[in-house]
């Protein structure tokens, strides 16, 4: 435990949130070890670099940055019950975190990215999978210790988008198939987490089909493009034929409309430039030999819920949406991405994008930089 620091604030009864205790392995000149307990903590995000050397099957092992931490209990001389504090610790937990929050910033463990009580979760149909399987009428049932199991300990907001607009057919729901899902996952988690605020009503039904037809177009079209490239980008690309398969990527948006600065040409050209297939982006797009129109679609809907967050960060900047997820490649393509700066323009929102150089190595981020940068805008379309 390092750093702790501490200014005066006046006390609060608000609900501290998630509360954690920070405890010394060892004390200091005989003296019994320092801990302090904290509550409302606000997380700093973890990056690209901390996901991909996480071994999020195992107990977890992470850096964690706070602010704005309410002090519950502590025996450090000179730190005031209920002053405010910002610190850092390493986490040598017994819990995995299987499923990862991607939020503003980067990401951080499933249990962790509900710290200070103020987020909503858009868990995706994986998420909602391990949700089945490890809780029943608000208790853990699951084998071992997960962050995930956290959920059942707060009052936490919970939003089923993701898993109503996918549908369960790998392919574009129909209004039948969108009212049924989100009826059975609405039911199912009152039940497995009776404590949760669902982010559902009379409303929701209107507006999971009103965001399928309004990103109907844009999904067929980016659909047949992954088609047109996955005989070609199935295999890795060689040094040899790195130019042909970056202009047959440019060539494939220009002629199926899809914008260069959109995130599905980006995991394309990421696709392209990393060798021996070692990129996320081309894991996210699930390209194999007998690549499907369903693969597309899977691939489309993993994207889609990314620039539904971009969205949310874009029009709701006080709000703190978050997507559990317990994919790996398209938390690492969130992370690798660097999405800051989101903002609403006109009928259409944007951000900037700073990908990390896993993505785009040596030259290639100069080039991706030079053909698809300046017109880059994440939209939903």
């Amino acid at each position: 435990m390092t750093g702790v620091v501490t200014e005066k604030s006046a006390p609060n009864a608000a609900n501290a949130g998630l509360v954690m205790k920070f405890l010394e392995l060892d004390g200091q000149n005989g003296q019994p070890p320092r801990s302090v307990s904290i509550g409302g903590l606000e997380l700093e995000p973890l990056n690209y670099d901390q996901l991909a050397g996480a071994q999020l099957h195992r107990p977890l092992s992470v850096p964690l940055n706070w602010r704005h931490a309410r002090i519950l209990e502590t025996n450090i001389e000179g730190i005031e019950i209920d002053s405010l504090a910002r610190g850092n610790a390493t986490l040598e937990s017994t819990h995995n975190s299987m499923a990862v929050s991607l939020q503003r910033g980067g990401w951080l463990p499933s249990g962790l990215a509900i710290a200070d009580g103020g987020v909503t979760i858009l868990p995706d149909r994986n998420v909602i999978s391990q949700i089945k399987g490890r809780f029943e009428g608000g208790s853990v049932v699951g084998a071992g210790q997960d962050f995930l199991d956290l959920l059942a300990e707060q009052e936490v907001r919970l939003n089923p988008l993701l898993f109503a607009i996918e549908g369960n057919d790998r392919r574009i729901p129909d209004h039948q198939i969108v009212e049924a899902q989100l009826t059975e996952v609405t039911a199912f988690l009152r039940k497995a987490l009776p404590k949760a605020e669902l982010v559902v009503g009379n409303d929701s039904l209107r507006g999971a089909l009103g965001l399928i037809e309004d990103t109907r177009a844009g999904l067929e079209r980016k659909s047949k493009f992954l088609l047109h490239l996955s005989p070609v980008l199935t295999a890795p690309t060689s040094r040899r034929l790195f130019d042909k398969r970056w202009t047959d990527v440019l060539d494939a948006a220009d002629r199926y409309g899809v914008a260069r600065g959109s995130l599905v040409v980006l995991a394309a050209l990421s696709s392209v430039a990393v060798p021996n297939s070692g990129s996320p982006a081309k894991k996210m797009l699930k390209f194999r030999a007998t690549y499907s129109d369903e693969d597309a679609y899977n691939a489309l809907a993993d994207i889609r819920s990314l620039e539904i967050l971009i969205h949310l960060l874009a029009l709701f900047p006080g709000e703190r949406p978050a997507i559990f997820t317990a994919d790996r490649a398209l938390a690492l393509f969130w992370t690798g991405i660097r999405a800051h700066n989101f903002r609403r323009e006109m009928r259409s929102v944007s951000c900037d994008l700073a990908p990390v150089e896993q993505l785009f190595p040596g030259d290639t981020m100069n080039l991706w930089k030079s053909d698809c940068r300046p017109r880059a805008a994440a939209q939903a379309t």
